[in-house]
């Protein structure tokens, strides 16, 4: 009887021993792949933060005349802004006013009592910066000029 103990206590504990090293190891062998992408990428891809960067650098600051200290980065919001609301942009300077319009007018810098004659300005230049055989792109860098003249681009 003290042999046959003993070998059920044998079994059981290889059973235990291989049962948990094996899952240890599926454990681990599942978890790799993805341990070494994030160790690569910090958690990110570079086709993720193609996206996420140009939005990352317009939401960093929303802050009124904050923009005012470095150019460069209000007017490269500007930019984005304009590219990625191009339709809305349309549609509200056809009509010489609209939430698009008043959000260019902010992030280019206009002072807010010159937000009435800044929207009667783009809605009079529509024909210019929306012509038929002119590329979204030149027409997005035309608004963006234009805008940016109204606001921090003009002289003093």
């Amino acid at each position: 009887m003290d042999s046959r103990y003993w070998q059920r206590l044998a079994c059981i504990g290889i059973v235990m021993i291989t049962s948990g090293c094996i899952t240890d190891a599926t454990v681990e062998l599942t978890k790799a792949p993805f341990d070494a992408t994030t160790q690569l990428t910090n958690g990110t891809t570079a086709a993720l933060s193609e996206f996420t960067d140009p939005l990352t650098e317009f939401t960093s600051s929303t802050t009124p005349g904050a923009a005012s200290a470095v150019p460069a980065r209000a007017k490269k919001r500007l930019e984005v802004f304009t590219a990625s609301s191009y339709d809305n942009l349309r549609s509200d300077i056809s009509r010489g006013s609209g939430e698009y319009l008043a959000s260019l007018a902010t992030l280019a810098g206009v002072p807010s009592e010159q937000f009435t004659q800044f929207q009667s300005f783009m809605q009079d230049s529509y024909s210019t910066m929306f012509e038929d055989a002119l590329p979204a792109t030149d027409s997005t860098r035309q608004i963006v000029e234009i805008a940016w003249a109204a606001g921090y681009g003009r002289v003093r």
